[in-house]
């Protein structure tokens, strides 16, 4: 029997031997198979199950008790493939090979087990002990797809768990049977000479004749070596390779891998890592065919609502409904929220008297906790409801799977702009937060792909952006009015998508997007969700508030908020017609996009920014904090992705096109919003 501990997880950014348990069960798998709610399911912790490709980029690691074992889990990031093409795949490859877990998960989703097998070839290769998990087999049979899983077991030479993750269901199973092998692997160690007959069990890929006469040739140079190293020799992949020898070893694998790999290209005028693909491929189709049988399923109800939500006219109008909804609820609700918190509790009780209490304190002492105290009134009056009802929503559509029915309907446009699908799932991640769009943009074909879709995303008005434009244009200029800066932030996304599409250099590629199935959301996974998302405004923006509030306090009484709005009047007010303290607001957004309005209420003294700022201001501020330099965390996720050319390039853009639209908005605005 299976037991779990409690508040069993930890993230870890770099591989470390977990101490104190007894084997280690590593769980990997593509991108939603529902490797991480099996994860969850097992350790009941807390890690972000998601329809899209990848949000798991750190190792969560939980710990369960089997017995009188204490089992260390660790969710690696959902993967394709071990080439190391991205973040993902390096934390894993480091995992797996620096780490060596006791026994590897592998999760597949049986209904696409064609692609989902690329990755197991793969990880036999590595020689580690490994379950296969056949996950949604209830999601299969209603597709019409059930799976031998005693032939599968047989022809991959694998235990094979049937498993429903989201129900709990074959998980116990799993892990018993996880311990199973590790035991016979203990009982390998122990007959050495029966070692190399036992692994012969495992499947092995039928490579090309010329590929295994090139593996051949390095098994007699390098017989002491792995052969994941060797294959990684071949595809050239030093970082494999060094994973897997060091030193002289991996130099003279390498320069013979390269020698036998030009070899072979040019007398066989194809690619080598080309023709391994084609195998890998190749092999998992042959062994569906012989453990898959296809029936037709009865249509439901669910289907029916699938074909309208992928609907080009039916579809495109839900979805314009949706975000339509969406941005009114957030707006109605969380300017109840932020009313009842402002009103009814802050000003009060807490604002008012502090303030009477402090009349005679030193002031520089006195405008410390009366602007911290303001900062603290901004984040949770402001921010908070805001961000909470927002990341409810859009937990809801990503656990729904209408996240991808979405970037689905929104394919052709991202053709248009110079992308291709697989860039859609990023730019709707936007409108969530900038920082995980843009380090999910390293999955993309080219560098070309990549500049155009950072741009794109750093124009995408995120969750803080949301907290503005509805928290001061939609409270007090109006519902309609902050929908018309999402319609011109848009505009201005396509224009800008539609001219670096056109003009700037370098190849594109195709990309076939996978459809998540459609799934009821389950309200504890939504509101977990919700938590996660939320807290890092609590664990880092709101001391950010804080202390940026409390520093405001002591520039204010030094005078030095006078000197700074001074120096940059002649914009502010001559060219932008904000007040002068709005300068300063801008400057903090820099931190945090959100802190811009936050500490505009505070310079302003007030939350009430009706009573300091015209319509037309607000509409304007609101505006350009929209567009202007993204947020620190955004400018180092994009410096890590593109360099820092690129990123001083795209905070200059988005400077100077802050400006434009502002003086534009300024000067032609003031019919429609005064």
């Amino acid at each position: 029997m299976i037991t779990i501990t409690a508040s069993s997880a930890s993230a870890r950014h770099s591989p470390g031997k977990g101490q104190g348990y007894d084997l280690t069960l590593a769980f990997i798998g593509n991108p939603s198979v529902g490797k991480s709610a099996f994860f969850t399911r097992l350790t009941g912790v807390g890690v972000e199950v998601s329809n899209y490709p990848g949000t798991t980029v750190e190792l969560i690691r939980g710990s369960v008790k089997a017995g009188d074992r204490t089992l260390e889990l660790v969710d690696l990031p959902g993967i394709y493939s071990l080439g190391a093409t991205g973040e993902d795949e390096q934390v894993t490859r480091e995992c797996l090979l620096l780490e060596r877990p006791d026994v590897v998960v592998n999760i597949l989703d049986a209904s696409r087990l064609e692609r989902n097998l690329f990755l197991t070839f793969q990880l036999l290769e590595l020689d580690i002990p490994m379950v296969i998990a056949l996950n949604q087999v209830d999601l299969a049979e209603k597709m019409g797809i059930r799976v031998d899983a005693v032939k599968l077991s047989e022809l991959l030479g694998l235990p094979v768990v049937p498993t429903v993750a989201t129900k709990g269901k074959g998980l116990d199973e799993v892990v018993l049977v996880a311990l199973e092998e590790y035991e016979k692997e203990k009982e390998k160690e122990k007959e050495k000479e029966k070692e190399k007959e036992t692994v012969q069990k495992h499947l092995k890929v039928r490579y090309s004749e010329w590929v295994r006469d090139a593996l051949s040739e390095l098994d007699s140079d390098f017989p002491e070596l792995p052969f994941c190293a060797k294959m990684g020799a071949l595809l050239n992949d030093a970082e494999l390779v060094g994973l897997c020898c060091k030193g002289d070893e991996a130099r003279l694998l390498l320069s013979a891998g390269r020698r036998l790999r030009q070899h072979l290209e040019l007398r066989h005028s194809v690619s080598l890592s080309d023709t391994v693909a084609r195998d890998l491929f190749g092999e998992a189709g042959q062994l569906v065919d012989s453990v898959l049988t296809r029936f037709e399923p009865e249509k439901t109800l669910k289907d029916r609502v699938d074909e309208l939500l992928t609907s080009q006219r039916f579809g495109i109008a839900v979805l314009i409904s949706s975000l339509l909804l969406t941005f009114l609820a957030v707006f109605r609700i969380g300017g109840f929220l932020e009313g009842l918190i402002v009103d009814e509790f802050f000003e009060p009780f807490l604002i008012v008297p502090v303030e009477a209490m402090t009349s005679g304190m030193n002031p520089v002492l006195r405008n410390i906790l009366i602007y911290s105290l303001r900062g603290v009134e901004a984040g949770a009056a402001i921010a908070i409801p805001y961000l909470t009802v927002f990341y409810i929503i859009l937990s809801v559509f990503e656990d729904s799977g209408y996240l991808t029915r979405a970037a689905f309907l929104l394919d052709n446009l991202t053709h248009r702009l110079g992308l291709h699908g697989r860039a859609v799932i990023p730019l709707v991640l936007g409108f969530g937060c900038n920082v995980p769009a843009i380090m999910s943009v390293h999955a993309l074909g080219t560098k070309r792909e990549k500049r155009i879709a950072s741009v794109l995303i750093s124009l995408v008005p995120c969750s803080a952006r949301t907290v503005i434009i509805l928290g001061l244009v939609g409270v007090y200029v109006g519902f309609w009015p902050a929908v018309s800066i999402y319609v011109l932030q848009l505009l201005i996304i396509a224009v800008t998508g539609r001219i670096l599409g056109k003009t700037l250099p370098g190849q594109r590629s195709g990309f076939i997007m996978e459809m998540a199935p459609l799934r009821r959301p389950e309200l504890g996974s939504t509101l977990q969700k919700t938590w996660l998302k939320s807290r890092e405004f609590i664990y880092i923006a709101f001391p950010l508030l804080i202390v940026g509030s409390a520093f405001l306090g002591i520039a204010d009484a030094l005078g030095l908020l006078d000197l700074f709005q001074t120096l940059v009047e002649p914009v502010s007010v001559g060219l932008l017609g904000l007040p002068a303290f709005a300068a300063t607001a801008l400057v903090f957004g820099i931190l945090r996009k959100e802190m811009a309005l936050q500490i505009l209420a505070v310079l302003a003294g007030t939350a009430n920014f009706a009573a300091v700022l015209t319509p037309l201001q607000m509409y304007e501020f609101a505006v350009i904090t929209t567009i202007y330099v993204p947020c620190v965390a955004t400018i180092a996720v994009l410096k890590h992705e593109l360099g820092g050319k690129d990123t001083f390039l795209i905070v200059l853009f988005t400077v100077l096109l802050a400006l434009v639209v502002g003086m534009s908005i300024r000067v032609f605005g003031g019919p429609f919003l005064l």
